[in-house]
């Protein structure tokens, strides 16, 4: 269980400095329920046809944004200064190193710690997230596809901060992070390009999100896809494949902690 411990100590050190991330997600909530708060009943029966795609519009872009902006806190909180800063700044050891632990617990208790701090600022931005969903005209259930595919992001962010702790350092492990995840992103563009008609597909997605938030425009972004089964599988390897490259590369070698 010494994995739980080290998770207890990554949580609470992160706490201790997340007031910018918290700020940051924050906006996102506060600006998409306030444009959703104005919107009165007189403003409805003037034209309820007009403000319920925008309302579409403003949750979804609001709960996207969120999503974006704590994935890559997370990514950033593993921030390592790189080989080069340890040379030219008075850095101190981190006493954790001195812990009894191996590599793999060491990695799963950052992975874990860096989970449960994020998911603690995540759940405090809920109820702005839930009344945004409340005012708008989506059904639940796209939202609670959002909230999922924002907690699996936020676990591959905290095991992208895990293993930038722990990897090897170099001149460039303070961008280790940002590159890893233009790799990720890039590698999901080309499952999207190999298993859908990717000229409709682009065009489809640029209609869906800033003009047509609804099913039928859902409906019209799936018909572009050929082979969703696929789609799945080879985004389903991507997250393992990620996972598991982070967890052999920080297992490796130990490296000084931030």
């Amino acid at each position: 269980m010494r994995y739980l411990a080290l998770a207890r100590f990554r949580l609470l050190t992160l706490l201790r400095s997340s007031t910018p991330i918290f700020v940051i997600c924050l906006i996102p909530c506060v600006f998409g329920s306030l444009a959703l708060a104005m919107i009165t009943e007189s403003n409805f029966r003037l034209g309820p046809w007009e403000l319920q795609p925008s309302c579409a519009v403003v949750a979804v872009i609001a709960w996207v944004m969120h999503g974006i902006f704590i994935t890559f806190a997370t990514i950033s909180s593993g921030k390592v200064k790189s080989a080069h800063d340890d040379m030219t700044i008075g850095v101190k050891p981190d006493l954790m190193d001195t812990a009894p632990v191996s590599s793999a617990e060491r990695f799963w208790g950052d992975a874990l710690g860096t989970f449960g701090a994020m998911a603690i600022i995540h759940l405090c931005t809920l109820p702005l997230l839930a009344t945004i969903a409340a005012l708008d005209p989506l059904p639940t259930s796209a939202f609670v596809w959002i909230e999922a595919v924002i907690l699996a992001a936020i676990f591959l962010g905290s095991a992208s901060a895990a293993w930038q702790r722990r990897a090897p350092r170099t001149k460039f492990s303070a961008t280790r992070g940002a590159r890893n995840a233009l790799v990720v992103a890039i590698l999901m563009l080309l499952a999207f390009a190999c298993t859908s008609r990717l000229v409709a597909f682009r065009d489809a997605f640029l209609t869906f999100i800033p003009y047509r938030v609804s099913r039928n425009g859902w409906a019209d972004l799936m018909d572009t896809i050929e082979a969703p089964a696929l789609l799945v599988l080879l985004l389903l390897l991507l997250y393992a494949g990620t996972m598991t490259y982070y967890y052999v590369s920080a297992t490796r070698k130990r490296a000084l902690e931030n």
